[in-house]
């Protein structure tokens, strides 16, 4: 059957959209699949006495297609326009001039990110607006609206049920991937290469729509800041949580931790760095197109009006804050168990368990006694193209992902282990920190500047030498 979709400039089929539909719902709940087909089986077997049931089949079939694209969560607080009545207004000036006439509620969230859920409230269908708050810390009034508009355009778009069920199994195809149990890649890869031209043709509608209501330059601006945010809140913030965690504390400044992070250039560096790694995508499981098509695609209009030099005022930043920490922290455990840490008064080494940790397992895995000689093992895998073997060692889970994304998932292992293993070995022997919110810059003796991850990168992107060249800097033989 060909399942090839419609492009963002045709008209789609409705017969393709319900065969993608019941595709990806099936692929990704191949376990209820399994037990349809037993169904299906039983039917045919006692058709005489349970063929009424049969009847009911293709009700029952679009309701459990709607129940497993269909769902909503509604994380966060609710924000009433009467506590913080500036974000209310930029959220209602937004809808307002999409045209968005259903009822809107706005909930903030802990993670840097943004989306909506449709619910029912008071017996209304609504939309539930979700935004991250170190959105509304960092983005300018302008760029806010961009987000909002981008996220309410979705909603008014893709009001009709096909689109939203096929949305939402590519969705729930997509988060299969992850799953011990799930369909054969070949066939997940189709099914997610065949439907993301319809979600990327709403993402970039919806670009459109955002740059429209508030101006081209504003939701430059805010998609060039997106990725870099989320890196640095999973890479730092979840570290120092993590790290603090098992001392039984918390990280009480998080946000405000992670902007000043963010203001340091080698910090901001490695962060756009390590969103551009994230847009490698073999299984065509991305529902967004790269940062670089969407710029490219951007209609031209002027800014609206709102203010483009600080975000939005919150009348209630500092609650908000301690809530969204708490939310986070309380994933894990009980918050009031935890005694409150400020990461801007730690030191730098009391996170660096993680490189000491590193190094102890790559020494492990290759069976060696130092971390220096461990990590010139690694870089003897790198030449001789057997590294892959070594990642899964470090990390197991490698080999249940699709085959499609071992070889980069396994090099972003490798990449992280070693890169953090050599911090430790060059700090150990004298390097002094470029940041104090990253191991991955150092100064060498010398007083030269060196970014011990690109250099990590480029060995195992097939040019170990420079990594080798920096192992003998340290002075200590290598391997026996």
């Amino acid at each position: 059957m060909d399942v090839t979709t419609s492009g963002p400039g045709t008209s789609p089929s409705p017969v393709r959209d319900w065969a993608l539909v019941a595709a990806m719902t099936a692929a990704a709940h191949p376990a209820a699949l399994g037990l349809g087909l037993v169904a299906l089986g039983v039917l045919a077997i006692f058709r005489d006495v349970v063929f009424p049931a049969t009847l009911s089949l293709p009700v029952l079939v679009v309701t459990a297609i709607a129940a497993a694209t269909h769902r909503p969560r509604f994380p966060g607080h609710p924000i009433r326009p009467a506590d913080e009545p500036e974000l209310a207004a930029l959220v209602r000036q937004v809808a307002e001039r999409l045209g968005f006439r259903a009822p809107l509620l706005v909930r903030v969230t802990p993670q840097p990110d943004a989306g909506t859920v449709l619910a029912r409230a008071s017996g209304a269908r609504t939309c539930v607006l979700l935004l991250g708050l170190p959105l509304l810390r960092r983005l300018t009034a302008a760029e806010l609206a961009a987000v909002v508009a981008h996220e309410i355009a979705h909603q008014q778009r893709n009001r009709d049920r096909r689109t939203s069920l096929l949305l939402g199994a590519r969705e729930s195809l997509v988060e299969s991937l992850d799953h011990r149990f799930r369909a054969p890649a070949a066939v997940a890869e189709r099914l997610l290469r065949a439907s993301q031209a319809r979600s990327w043709s709403a993402e970039l509608a919806g670009d459109a729509d955002a740059a429209a209501v508030a101006g081209t330059a504003a939701v430059r601006r805010a998609l060039a800041q997106l990725g870099p945010m989320s890196a640095a809140f999973h890479l730092l913030g979840e570290e120092w949580a993590a790290v603090l965690g098992e001392d039984g504390a918390y990280p009480d400044d998080l946000y405000e931790a992670l902007d000043a992070a963010l203001g340091d250039p080698h910090v901001a560096r490695r962060m756009a760095a390590a969103a551009e790694r994230d847009e490698v995508d073999p299984m065509a499981a991305a529902s967004h197109p790269p940062p670089a098509i969407r710029l490219a695609a951007l209609p031209e209009h002027p800014g609206f009006g709102w203010d483009d030099s600080r975000p939005v005022a919150l009348r209630d930043a500092d609650a908000l804050r301690r809530r969204c920490v708490r939310d986070l922290v309380g994933s894990e455990a009980d918050p009031d168990d935890l005694r409150p840490v400020r990461v801007l008064d730690a030191a730098p080494e009391r996170f660096e368990g993680a490189l000491r940790e590193a190094g102890a397992q790559l020494a492990e895995v290759t069976g060696q006694d130092s971390v220096r000689r461990a990590v010139a093992v690694a870089a003897d895998t790198v030449a001789d193209g057997s590294w892959l073997r070594l990642a899964r060692a470090l990390d197991p889970e490698i080999g249940r992902l699709p085959p499609p994304v071992r070889t980069e998932a396994g090099r972003d292992v490798l990449v992280a282990s070693l890169g953090r293993a050599l911090s430790g070995v060059l700090l150990q022997a004298g390097w002094a920190r470029a940041s104090r919110w990253t191991a991955a810059v150092l100064v060498n003796p010398a007083g030269e500047l060196i970014d011990v991850a690109d250099l990590v990168e480029q060995a195992v992107n097939g040019n170990p030498a420079q990594l080798r060249a920096l192992l003998s800097a340290t002075g200590e033989p290598a391997v026996p």
